[in-house]
């Protein structure tokens, strides 16, 4: 992740109900759905893992009601055997009847059991026993390798179903519609531990006690995908939340210690949810597992949520940026108890609604525990400038997408869904108001609990509570991909003038007929004044009365997912403003932002945008940093690549003498006295020296020094903050023994985390031979497939030559890559296209990818693929627009 009212229709403006039957009806065409002629009602699941053997045993009793006259039931299943003669239906008061024809369709993975008479509309009993396979790509029931305290190798077994896998653990009606009760029975080695969603009602030792028959209480009433059990051995630590909730976080053996901080945050948020949301977490438990081999960043199963390590545990000394890591995914996924396992998408077309939603309320529970974290100026700079990052593509899509098969909606768990749904949402609540936004949010859980919603179901519950267009607001934003560029095209004599665009990063010509509109919430300060109250855009143009000041702040604290672009005297203007403190924290790091894809865009010179961030010499608050970062690291990647190197050196030193006064104020060395936000600045801060400053002998000296310490045992010389970019430093001014002495921490390494820092860094040693040697353990089978990618964008973004390299490896290995992650999650091939080929700055290197995946199709990955090719030539016109600017004159850069 890392993985969310007819009653109010009367409020809605004039049509908006007919809208939203006509809406639905469209949405639901073209969907391959299960019949409803047979719906289940209760599970009672039986499974006997083999740890072993790596298989699993299983059968099934499944309460079914059935609907209306059918001779036919159809369930899905995948990579599961079933045993013919085991299958059969039993309707309520009658006799036991079994199937006459059972019949396949692998593509759509579901089986048909055809009976010779139909069977009665009512109840009944379908019984069916299969056998599985544990398998290795984290997806279904599947397994995992760890090492024990004492360091032995052992397996373990999870689940991951969502969102089409528990059809590989057992046949069910697979669908979030298809909510149903679970009751799970487990048997498994007496010595192991099991849990599932619900806590244990019964235990018995079977076998001559060599193995133990472990049953379950009945989950509620929810969707498949959020069933969950787990086998292995772990400890845990535990804590109960002040409303009464048993909290568990298990970790590996010997590792109790390293979930202390997870479960702080989780009995913490538990409650905080409960108070906000209106309605108590409905399960007795919560269990939160730590799994070693894990696809995502989490998964939100009701009452037992997975994760991979290194975003459930915090060792000793661990880094801010580890503790934040941990404590947005806490919060993430708890959200999802509510937004996604109460109230779930009807179908996955408003996946949106699950993750968008939870990605907003990871920021709001995380502000809530820790203010001091900034989560709110941080949201600038992360979730939302990553949604705008991929929207400003032509191959994004609307956060409302459509879609027919549900293998479709892999494509979809991406920037937009996760991001922009977080960015719409904080944006609703700035129009609604805190109170009326919290309320529809009530009114919206208590009317749909334990059942299925849609998108306009949330706008009806807000409408309702604010009595505001909601829904015409918001369709512009989720129906429509894209957001605007706000041009302030006059700001004089007490008016100003705004005009809005379909923005596209590239720069590429929007057509009249293409163009779009939004309906844009408006926020201003004049000069550094109050922020004004919102007032509503809705036209291609807007004349406002305004106080005349030096400059306007369009869009105060960002809370709208947009670009403003000023009048480009402007710039200077806006640059005193930040010189004197004017300007708050997300509206620096959102003026820089903008500033830099504008320029990408071709709206702005490179040469304005330069200029402008110099005047940030004295900055040091952690997220305009992290903007900088962004927006400087956009710089290189395509100047490295494109431009003549004395233009590339100008551009380095100009970072190296930016990035100095600040990286010395902050220092390499943990103060007792530092905030949150202290020890995230000086990890931004090292790793922009890491890049920038890899020639100035007293940043190499001291890195060279701490690395030495550290790999003689003194772990204190180099925290987990800067542990990265020291490693990167080390290895670009090293040779072969600072090569084999990062690889020996690898071998070393007895935490995910560890072995992490080195992937991210081996990349960096400077001989290319060795990073073709990094390219080829990554995919030696030595690392596992959750990180291998990691390398490879160690190795990618290390150096140009390094880049092209990379994608010439990816070409030549991609048949063993594809065999890698064949049946594991489509997101582990996104991450290794994107590394592979994200270095890539030319047109010739884009049409190169394009022949690459003619030739060789990934229909699961083709959006990706579309999204990697268009950032290449959006980077190839990037590198044109620069050189044709003062960037090219020695005096510019002598100026700045």
């Amino acid at each position: 992740s890392s993985r969310f009212c007819s009653d109010a229709r009367s409020e809605l403006p004039e049509g908006a109900g007919y809208l939203r039957v006509s809406m639905a009806a469209s949405k639901a065409e073209g969907r391959v759905l299960l019949p409803e002629t047979v719906l289940p009602v209760r599970y009672e699941v039986h499974l006997e893992p083999n740890l072993e053997t790596f298989t699993f045993a299983g059968k099934e009793k499944v309460e079914v009601e059935v609907k209306e006259a059918t001779d036919e039931i159809t369930v899905h299943t995948k990579e599961l055997t079933i045993k013919h003669e085991s299958i059969s239906f039993k309707p309520k008061g009658a006799a036991e009847l079994k199937p006459e024809i059972i019949s396949y369709k692998t593509a759509d993975t579901t089986v048909t059991f055809k009976f010779a008479e139909v069977l009665p509309v009512g109840q009944g009993i379908l019984e069916i026993e299969f056998i599985g396979l544990l398998n290795d790509q984290m997806a279904g029931f599947s397994r995992s390798s760890y090492r024990d305290a004492k360091g032995n190798s052992k397996i373990m077994a999870s689940t991951q179903f969502e969102s089409l896998d528990a059809r590989r653990a057992f046949p069910c009606w697979d669908e979030p519609a298809r909510k149903a009760v679970f009751s799970v029975t487990l048997v498994v080695d007496a010595a192991l531990t099991a849990f599932s969603n619900m806590p244990e009602s019964s235990r018995k030792l079977i076998d001559g006690g060599k193995r133990a028959e472990l049953a379950f209480m009945d989950t509620p009433k929810m969707s498949t995908y959020l069933l969950a059990f787990v086998v292995g051995e772990f400890d845990f630590l535990q804590a109960q939340t002040k409303h009464g909730v048993l909290v568990r976080v298990y970790t590996p053996p010997g590792r109790a210690e390293a979930g202390a901080f997870s479960l702080k945050v989780a009995t913490q948020a538990l409650d905080g949810y409960d108070d906000y949301f209106g309605i108590p977490y409905p399960l007795p438990k919560l269990d939160m597992v730590a799994i070693p081999e894990f696809a995502a960043g989490a998964m939100e199963n009701w009452g037992l949520v997975t994760y991979r390590e290194v975003d459930l545990l915090i060792e000793k000394g661990a880094s801010r940026q580890q503790m934040q890591r941990v404590c947005i995914v806490v919060t993430h996924e708890l959200a999802h108890q509510w937004f996604g396992n109460l109230v779930t998408m009807t179908w996955w077309d408003d996946l949106w609604l699950n993750e968008g939603f939870a990605s907003w309320c990871e920021n709001y529970m995380a502000d809530q525990i820790f203010p001091d974290y900034g989560m709110w100026d941080q949201f600038t700079t992360d979730a939302q400038a990553s949604a705008l990052r991929l929207d400003a593509l032509r191959s994004s899509h609307p956060i409302q997408v459509p879609i027919a098969r549900a293998e479709e909606v892999e494509e979809v768990f991406d920037a937009i869904s996760y991001c922009k749904g977080a960015a719409v949402i904080r944006m609703a609540h700035a129009y609604l108001g805190a109170e009326n936004f919290q309320n529809g949010l009530r009114a919206y859980f208590k009317k749909h609990s334990y059942g299925n919603s849609e998108t306009l179901d949330l706008w009806g519950a807000w409408a309702e509570a604010s009595k505001k267009p909601v829904s015409e607001l918001m369709a512009t934003w989720t129906e429509q991909m894209g957001f605007p560029v706000v041009t302030v095209k006059s700001f004089s004599g007490g008016k100003m003038e705004l005009e809005q665009h379909w923005f596209l990063g590239d720069g590429s010509e929007v057509k009249p007929e293409e163009d779009k509109l939004w309906k844009i919430p408006l926020i201003c300060s004049y000069g550094g004044g109050e922020a004004s109250a919102p007032k509503l855009m809705e036209g291609r143009t807007l004349s406002m009365e305004v106080t005349q000041a030096d400059y306007v702040v369009v869009n105060v604290g960002r809370h709208v997912p947009m670009r403003v672009l000023y009048p480009e005297d402007m710039y200077a203007s806006l640059a005193k403003a930040i010189q004197k403190g004017e300007l708050s924290v997300p509206d620096r790091a959102g003026l820089i932002l903008d500033a830099y894809a504008l320029t990408k865009a071709g709206k702005l010179g490179a040469d304005t945008v330069l200029t402008l961030f110099a005047a940030f010499h004295d900055e040091v608050d952690f997220t305009v940093w992290d903007a900088l970062a962004q927006a400087l690291n956009g710089f290189d990647s395509v100047l490295m690549a494109g431009a003549k190197d004395t233009i590339y050196a100008r551009f380095v030193a100009f970072v190296a003498k930016l990035v100095a006064k600040p990286a010395a104020k902050v220092g390499w060395e943990r103060q007792d006295s530092d905030g949150h936000l202290d020890g995230l600045l000086r990890e931004r801060l090292v790793s922009l020296q890491a890049k920038f400053s890899k020639d100035d002998p007293t940043v190499v000296a001291e890195a060279k020094r701490r690395f030495g310490l550290f790999v003689g045992g003194e772990s204190s010389a180099l925290p987990d903050d800067i542990k990265v970019p020291a490693f990167q430093l080390v290895l670009k001014n090293g040779g072969a023994s600072e090569y084999a002495s990062v690889q020996d921490l690898h071998t070393k390494a007895t935490t995910n985390l560890e072995k992490k820092h080195v992937y991210t860094s081996i990349g960096h040693v400077a001989d290319l031979s060795k990073k073709k040697e990094v390219l080829e353990w990554a995919i030696s089978g030595e690392v596992k497939i959750q990180d291998f990618f990691y390398a490879v964008g160690s190795v990618s973004s290390s150096s140009k030559e390094a880049g092209d390299m990379t994608w010439s490896f990816y070409k030549q290995n991609f048949e063993k890559i594809r065999a890698m992650v064949k049946a594991a999650s489509p997101s582990l091939m996104d991450a290794m296209i994107q590394c592979s080929a994200r270095s890539l700055c030319s047109i010739a290197g884009a049409e190169d990818v394009e022949k690459f995946f003619k030739e060789n199709p990934l229909k699961q990955n083709q959006r990706t693929i579309s999204q990697v090719i268009e950032g290449i030539r959006s980077n190839a016109s990037f590198v044109e627009r620069i050189l044709k600017t003062k960037v090219t004159e020695e005096a510019f850069w002598d100026k700045l």
